[in-house]
């Protein structure tokens, strides 16, 4: 087998690894650079991606002739998750306004289910945000432009907003709740969407 990282070959012996899984992960732990991350694996000349968690620990060695393995820097790796991060925005804020439509047709217990989606994923959107400032080393108040402050009034606007639309959740008051997730938690989404915009031109 010719094992190459970033077209250059790596003089690794496969012949006692069982499967794909414990090659990449002797060829990260030895051979991948620190401040890189694995980006695109080639198997025999053809893309390999994961159609479920942890196929490659089922693929043979004898299957493979090639592996080409191509690297980026982390802090390119935290910016294409910033712009997918961007997308993924743009998706809660369709969630957001589907949710609210179902909770005005009383269609409480499908709208339910798209409101601890939303959660869910406003979390991970904020989170990212988080990770990306560490990995690309800025603050994350320096997103918020010429205002310094205004990251920080966002999140506690946020933390504020949240805890009264679980309280109002709480309660069934699910056309409250609808308003709240449309006319001020949809403009809050699509404004963290303009941050991890900006973080991602860092």
């Amino acid at each position: 087998m010719l094992v190459s990282i970033n077209d250059e070959s790596v003089p690794v012996n496969v012949s006692h690894f069982h499967s794909l899984e414990e090659l990449l992960v002797e060829l990260h732990e030895k051979y991948i650079p620190q401040g890189q991350q694995l980006f695109q694996v080639l198997i025999n000349g053809e893309f390999f991606s994961e159609r479920y968690p942890r196929e490659s620990r089922y693929l043979e060695m004898g299957d493979i002739a090639t592996l080409n393995l191509k690297t980026i820097s982390d802090t390119e790796m935290a910016r294409m998750i910033l712009m997918q991060a961007v997308g993924q925005a743009q998706v809660l804020c369709q969630a957001l306004e589907q949710g609210a439509a179902l909770f005005r047709l009383a269609a409480e217990d499908e709208a339910n289910q798209y409101f601890a989606q939303v959660l869910d994923a406003l979390r991970w959107l904020m989170h990212t945000g988080g990770d990306a400032c560490r990995v690309l080393n800025v603050g994350l108040k320096d997103a918020g432009g010429d205002d310094p402050g205004a990251i920080s009034r966002y999140l506690v606007s946020l933390e504020r907003l949240l805890a009264e639309m679980l309280d109002i959740a709480a309660e069934e008051d699910y056309i409250l709740l609808a308003d709240l997730m449309e006319y001020e938690l949809l403009p809050m989404v699509q404004e963290w969407q303009k941050i991890l915009t900006r973080l991602a031109s860092h």
